[in-house]
């Protein structure tokens, strides 16, 4: 499975707020001011059967989501403020809800399918560049496993409960292989149909929805192109102490570009590469990838990792390549060319993108469901007073090889 289908949850119930539920990040320095429940006393926001949410819990997922959207420095309007916390509020009321069905079967299985997916994803990356964006979310590798643990809890009830009563037929499939006719395609034809048969839509109307119609089905069609890439395997060395991730000296740092150097000499007089990876890479997922990674231009690589592997022809080496990670010796092993993937490699992955539309769809009233049944209110006036947009269901499946 490749790593952005992890779960349902990773895709979509992320956005539910299991992470939000989870973070305990600290502020950065600078935004250390008093927060309101430290002021005033930490105020119920919302409370139900098995549900109670504080004000405390509410800020601590305001400042994680603006750090990881790196909104962080940002003023908003109240206004806005006001609207994404009480969406962030939902959240959390959801997240508890679906925490409170959650069965020992789905706890013993969640730290398994955690490991399973931190697995795959660090595969298509050098552990190196996925710390560090999940540094850049404020998250430690103890509040990433929280994370997932509770996300993949989520999924288990969402699962059951929603996804397991979702049936999508290999001729739905291979519409959206070849027309791109997803739910939002059909709901948009629904749509149009309903303005062609109003009398006061005039001809224009009717044209430029046909045509955003028609916009939304080659966006489908045009996802599952599977971009240009790269087949690559690098020697690499760290400029980085890798336990207090500070920059070693430079006298270490030039003495390590020399060692890069003398490598890099060695492969272009025959010496079998693979060997010298397994040998000198400090690469931390050497043992699973053996220094291979495979990867289209738009990859979270450094950029001149990226510019080096795109520029080399097959079986040729580059330069020691500087990078903000250390230094690299990069042999290209294979261009992947531009084309439409197989419908045999995809199907299965189609399929769970037209099932999780399909529970996205049914989220609203299943979760309204949930509110009744443990009576849950909203204390807080200001955020009664609101009213949180619905989860939307995604515009485009983009499967991956």
């Amino acid at each position: 499975m490749h790593p952005h289908a992890f779960t349902f949850t990773v895709a979509t119930a992320l956005a539910l707020g299991g992470a939000a539920h989870a973070a305990d990040n600290a502020a950065p320095a600078s935004r250390k001011a008093p927060k309101f429940s430290e002021l005033f006393g930490d105020e119920v926001l919302a409370r139900g059967k098995g549900v109670e949410v504080k004000q405390s819990l509410l800020d601590q997922a305001y400042i994680t989501q603006r750090a990881t959207t790196g909104t962080g420095g940002q003023n908003l309007p109240d206004d806005v403020r006001l609207r994404q916390e009480a969406q962030l509020l939902d959240r959390l009321i959801v997240t508890q809800l679906l925490t409170n069905r959650v069965t020992e079967a789905d706890r013993t299985n969640a730290q398994a399918s955690v490991e399973r997916f931190l697995s795959e994803f660090k595969k298509r990356l050098p552990e190196e560049v996925f710390w560090s964006q999940m540094r850049a979310m404020g998250l430690s590798k103890e509040q990433l496993d929280r994370r997932l643990i509770e996300e993949s809890l989520s999924d288990a009830v969402i699962r059951r409960e929603l996804r397991s009563k979702v049936s999508i037929t290999d001729a739905q499939v291979k519409e959206f292989y070849d027309t791109g006719t997803d739910l939002l395609v059909k709901m948009m034809q629904a749509d149009l149909e309903k303005i062609v048969k109003d009398p006061a839509a005039t001809p224009q109307q009717v044209a430029d929805f046909k045509q955003r119609l028609d916009d939304q089905r080659k966006s489908n069609l045009s996802r599952l192109q599977q971009p240009e890439q790269v087949k690559v395997q690098h020697v690499f060395m760290s400029t980085r102490d890798r336990q207090a991730e500070t920059l070693l000296p430079e006298e270490a740092r030039a003495e390590k570009h020399r060692r890069m150097e003398r490598l890099r000499e060695r492969a272009l007089a025959g010496e079998e590469f693979t060997k010298l990876v397994i040998e000198f890479s400090e690469d931390r997922g050497l043992k699973e990838t053996r220094g291979e990674y495979t990867f289209a231009r738009e990859a979270p690589f450094a950029e001149e990792f990226k510019a080096a592997a795109f520029s080399l022809q097959p079986g040729k080496y580059s330069d020691v390549v500087t990078t903000s990670y250390g230094f690299h010796v990069i042999k290209l092993l294979e261009n992947i060319p531009t084309r439409k993937l197989e419908l045999e490699k995809v199907s299965a992955e189609l399929k769970d993108f037209l099932t999780q539309q399909e529970v996205v769809k049914a989220m609203p009233d299943y979760f309204a469901r949930l509110r009744q049944d443990a009576g849950v209110e909203i204390i807080s006036p200001k955020y009664r007073a609101v009213r949180p947009e619905p989860e939307r269901i995604p515009e485009a499946a983009k499967p991956k090889p």
